[in-house]
């Protein structure tokens, strides 16, 4: 039996490099529940400090509630783009890295996964839910920066 002369396989499903894997939904959660507990704990710190400066030195309270908005904004993107490992992913042994060839993102392409993260939440958690869909188990914020996360043990 000879196959048809015209008819070609479909091109594999590009995947990670061999001995790499694609982190399971299930360690991106738990790094993304760690990182949420620490971003806040640290929030939560600097507002005590800019509330008990308002009472002593009101003119230098502006500085802990500047950092307050800076810490929120800048979490995920600063260590996304340091390492390409937030301290729960660390944690978790998992990394973010460019999809299309599995290096270090920058500044700009962590701070469009962040923008994703938001629309991900904003449409009924689906941008998150989508893990589970996509063959290479991306949200829609790694879709949209153009990034995968992988398993990255320590060594």
């Amino acid at each position: 039996m000879t196959a048809y002369a015209g008819w070609q396989g479909p091109d594999p499903e590009p995947g990670p490099a061999p001995g790499v894997s694609f982190a399971s939904a299930g360690s991106r959660l738990v790094a993304y529940i760690v990182d949420l507990i620490v971003a806040t704990l640290v929030s939560v710190a600097l507002a005590i400090v800019g509330v008990a400066l308002v009472v002593v030195l009101p003119v230098l309270a502006i500085i802990p509630f500047l950092a307050f908005f800076t810490v929120s904004l800048l979490y995920f993107p600063y260590f996304w783009q340091r390492n390409g490992q937030t301290p729960g992913m660390q944690m978790m042994g998992i990394k973010v890295v460019r999809d299309s060839d599995g290096g270090p993102i920058t500044w700009g392409t962590a701070v469009l996964r962040l923008i994703g993260y938001w629309i991900s939440g904003f449409v009924f958690y689906l941008g998150y839910i989508w893990v589970f869909i996509d063959k290479r188990k991306r949200g829609w914020h790694d879709l949209i920066a153009g990034t995968v996360v992988i398993e990255a043990p320590s060594r």
